[in-house]
């Protein structure tokens, strides 16, 4: 192989591989999404969609804004709500679906400071 051919090959690799880093870079930086669910067994239980950023579990404070979003949107879609009147029986089943759906959010994050703070507020209620 010339001096000239190995030259270009290099840099075709190094724009390949620059190319790579970028796009696991923006990966890592995109706004992630995860749905809160009803714990239903219906076949589409209604879904709310939490928006939060990555970057987000990187401190205390990010993480609980995060838990504090899935909170109010476990409450919402299991149907407590400001101004809603349940009665003891319905509250209850509610108040079930949205430990349900907010246990089953944490885990599909499966962030640890995340669990942590879900498991923290367990505790306090219990």
């Amino acid at each position: 192989m010339t001096r000239l051919n190995s030259a270009s090959v290099l840099r075709r690799t190094s724009e390949h591989l620059t190319a790579g880093a970028a796009a696991i870079a923006v990966t890592f930086l995109m706004l992630l999404t995860v749905e809160v669910r009803a714990a239903e067994t219906t076949d589409s239980p209604p879904r709310i969609s939490v928006s939060y950023q990555d970057t987000a579990f990187a401190t205390e404070e990010g993480t609980a804004n995060v838990y504090r979003k899935l909170k109010m949107a476990a409450r919402k879609v299991c149907g407590i709500a400001p101004g809603n009147s349940l009665n003891l029986d319905q509250r209850t089943k509610a108040q079930e679906c949205v430990e349900a759906a907010l246990a089953d959010a944490v885990q599909r994050i499966n962030r640890p400071m995340l669990t942590s703070v879900h498991e923290s507020s367990a505790r306090d209620l219990g």
